[in-house]
């Protein structure tokens, strides 16, 4: 399904809300949601310059337009908002848009997150690097055979240990076979 500018603005403006409620302890002991944004519900409204029909329109916004609500709180039936894609800042009515709300989340145990786990390489013996996840890795060594935890054959004859395949065999000839 194709998503439209609206949606990923809806979704990145969520997104951001949920951070906002998990990194900041003041803002996640809400105990209701709260309406941050609106989107325009009918073909097109008018953003005026004072609360009324009488006021002078600033610019007429569309269906669909994703709005940014200065103020949460009606005057009457007007709504203090910010177009998102002019900046324009005015009032509409509330007939014409849809409010958007955030949505509460438990807060987050950060404790309980695990780190991705790293296969590891044979113990190290001998020179070694360290490679791009900070993980001692052995130097490629010359072997008549294949040693144990080897992950290419480098043109030079030498075996690598490299966890990755960027770079691998760089300094001995390319990789001749991966394992």
């Amino acid at each position: 399904m194709k998503k439209t500018h609206l949606q990923v603005s809806v979704y990145c403006l969520c997104l951001a809300l949920t951070v906002l409620s998990l990194v900041s302890p003041a803002y996640s002991t809400q105990t209701q949601s709260e309406v941050v944004a609106a989107i325009v519900k009918s073909q097109k409204a008018n953003l005026r310059d004072t609360p009324s029909n009488a006021g002078n329109v600033v610019t007429t916004i569309n269906k669909g337009d994703l709005l940014a609500l200065i103020d949460a709180t009606p005057l009457g039936p007007w709504y203090h908002v910010r177009d998102n894609k002019t900046e324009s800042e005015g009032w509409v009515h509330g007939n014409t848009i849809t409010l958007l709300q955030t949505v509460e989340s438990p807060p987050l145990d950060v404790s309980s997150i695990q780190r991705p786990r790293r296969t590891s390489p044979p113990p190290v013996s001998g020179k070694s690097y360290i490679n791009v996840d900070g993980v001692r890795v052995p130097s490629p060594v010359f072997s008549e055979t294949k040693p144990a935890g080897a992950t290419a054959r480098c043109r030079d004859g030498s075996y690598s240990f490299s966890m990755h395949r960027r770079g691998t065999c760089s300094h001995h000839g390319g990789v001749a076979e991966w394992f």
